[in-house]
């Protein structure tokens, strides 16, 4: 799934498209992970002010306070070029410019937030990673009493947002904290380090333009692939020794909460 870097890199891609006004909008299936809203048309000869995000959602704001809000799910991406069957949605823009959501796997989901309303999906988040809100002693203090691992508790949205199975490991890692760790044995300086290692990783996975994994799913707006798995050094390295030269230890691979970890055993405690 698309995490926070892959989800900053479309939208930073996408802002091409503010101060364009939308001709039109096709849907070529009544639904993705859940029904389009019935007035999803009423996109249609709106203009772009602005394209945010939260967490994993994308937020395309309109004219007359309208919000197109998205997720890209599992293998949810947005290009300008038709790819065939898996082409769910459709925008054309007065300009000539086009808009395509791909998705095979239709986990992804759109939604519109109308004016004076909020959405249920974005009501109960925690912090940006990225924010200034968050931090270290914001990460102990909220996790202080959780008996779970601090792997499960780096997924958790309402504790922060946008971190996914790769990020979790690669952070972790960087940490030097096991993933097994329980959450409420995390030391104030222990969750200072996980701070500075995710405003580390995440700002590094980003100007690498996100991951594209072995199955090629996310791309960038441009067709691009995402540069970061070039710096991974335990995600998906199962089997292969720790880039610690002075470690020597193979990473190993372990399921947590049925999704799978990566790490060092000589370099995580």
């Amino acid at each position: 799934m698309p995490e926070l870097p892959e989800v900053e890199t479309v939208r930073r891609g996408l802002l091409s498209l503010v101060g364009k006004r939308i001709l039109s909008i096709e849907l070529n299936r009544p639904d993705l992970r859940f029904p389009f809203p019935e007035d999803m048309d009423a996109i249609s000869g709106r203009r772009i002010l602005d394209i945010e995000r939260r967490a994993k959602y994308l937020l395309i704001m309109l004219e007359d306070g309208l919000t197109w809000l998205a997720h890209l799910g599992m293998t949810g991406r947005f290009g300008h070029q038709l790819e065939g069957k898996h082409d769910h949605v459709v925008v054309d823009f007065e300009d000539g410019t086009r808009l395509v959501y791909t998705d095979p796997r239709r986990f992804g989901m759109m939604d519109l937030i109308h004016p004076g309303e909020s959405h249920k999906l974005l009501e109960h988040l925690g912090p940006e990673p990225l924010g200034e809100s968050w931090s270290g002693a914001r990460l102990h203090d909220s996790i202080r009493d959780r008996h779970v691992s601090i792997k499960s508790a780096l997924l958790n949205q309402k504790i922060v947002v946008g971190i996914g199975n790769i990020y979790a490991s690669e952070i972790l890692f960087r940490s030097g904290i096991s993933p097994k760790r329980l959450a409420k044995n995390i030391s104030l300086n222990m969750a200072n380090e996980i701070y500075r290692q995710t405003q580390h990783v995440l700002l590094t996975a980003i100007e690498a333009g996100g991951s594209t994994l072995k199955d090629g799913q996310y791309k960038q707006l441009d067709g691009d692939l995402g540069y970061f798995p070039h710096e991974f050094a335990v995600y998906d390295r199962e089997g292969e020794i720790c880039v610690d030269p002075i470690c020597g230890k193979m990473v190993k691979k372990l399921v947590q909460s049925g999704r799978s970890t990566f790490y060092c055993s000589g370099c995580q405690r």
